[in-house]
């Protein structure tokens, strides 16, 4: 590494902010939908609306992020995103009601959305003058969401065994994100961003006939997006029902974790040489295969395989459109972008 290349130091520590969002905010229900489908007495059906709200809020948030960085900066986004994610998960330890909880997983949502894109574009800024470095910073900011997966099957184990009630768990995850918050806050508002020029941006999409470009990639996305967050939503509740002990549960969620936490050491040097949509299909064919392998049996060694495919690819495809607009749009669109 030259001396005068930033060191990826900043992007681990960065990539805590992942681990909030995605790790504890949004994936870590799944540890908590068992215990709390028994005691509120909710069917799959019920169980499923809570993170039909949340990725809802996503969609929403993403939305609306693009609207509100014409105005702001998107490190001001991103600390929003995770204060109000955090907020929520402290919230949801005292709401029993489907509806409010609804409400409060919309929120999160919302929030995880601002902290996943802004959160990509000032990384992509922060290594903008090294492009290989940059590829690695992105894959591993994007597989910090491994960490916050795999401490959240740690953390949620008294959960699924009984000694805690659900609601202890959703406290235990807030005090964690609150912690895990801080450093990757004081990173964002240091390297800043800068807001967007709406006709600016306009002309600049244009002029790279990126429009056109993103279409396919969109198409893409959402149908990956469908399939990945069923998988994660109810694969700790399938192993419950097929009578899966509760260490062998959190073993396979730990195994999932771990994997994408290694996901951006295995995949940055794709990132750094593939061209982007070739990185993007290869990270979701590997995440359909994974998925695919616990309709087809549910011997421990397919949920084990299961396990490295989906954690070791799922986070990347997001990595992969993040390189895709890095490559296509100027700076100061990757947020809107994203």
């Amino acid at each position: 590494m030259k001396l005068s290349e930033p060191s990826l130091h900043a992007a681990i520590l960065f990539a805590t902010a992942i681990a909030v969002v995605n790790g504890f905010g949004r994936f870590a229900y799944a540890l908590l939908l068992p215990p709390m489908r028994a005691d509120l007495q909710w069917d799959y059906a019920l169980s499923g609306w809570l993170n039909t709200a949340n990725s809802f809020g996503y969609g929403i948030g993403a939305l609306l992020g693009m609207v509100l960085l014409a105005k702001v900066r998107p490190a001001v986004l991103f600390v929003a995103g995770l204060v109000a994610t955090v907020a929520t998960l402290f919230i949801c330890a005292f709401t029993h009601n489907l509806l409010a909880m609804m409400a409060w997983r919309f929120l999160s949502g919302v929030g995880s959305a601002w902290v996943f894109a802004c959160g990509g574009a000032l990384i992509a800024t922060k290594y903008g003058a090294q492009p290989t470095r940059a590829a690695a910073a992105i894959a591993i900011y994007y597989a910090g969401g491994g960490l916050g997966i795999a401490l959240s099957g740690l953390l949620l184990w008294p959960v699924l065994d009984g000694t805690w009630s659900w609601s202890s768990g959703w406290l235990m995850l807030g005090v964690a994100g609150a912690l895990f918050a801080i450093l990757p806050a004081r990173i964002a508002l240091s390297i800043g961003g800068a807001a967007n020029n709406p006709s600016h941006a306009a002309q600049s999409v244009q002029a790279n006939g990126s429009v056109a470009a993103f279409k396919p990639l969109m198409v893409a996305y959402f149908v990956f997006g469908v399939g990945y967050i069923v998988y994660l939503t109810f694969v700790v509740a399938w192993m419950r029902e097929m009578k899966l002990s509760v260490a062998g549960s959190v073993g396979v969620w730990v195994l999932l974790g771990v994997a994408v936490m290694a996901s951006g050491q295995v995949w940055r040097g794709a990132m750094g040489r593939w061209q982007s949509a070739h990185t993007f299909a290869a990270a979701t064919f590997v995440t359909g295969v994974g998925t695919a392998l616990p309709l087809l049996s549910s011997y421990p060694v397919a949920l084990l395989a299961s396990a490295v495919l989906v954690g070791g690819s799922f986070f990347m495809a997001p990595g992969a459109v993040m390189a895709f607009i890095r490559a296509n749009l100027p700076a100061t669109q990757w947020a809107k972008a994203m």
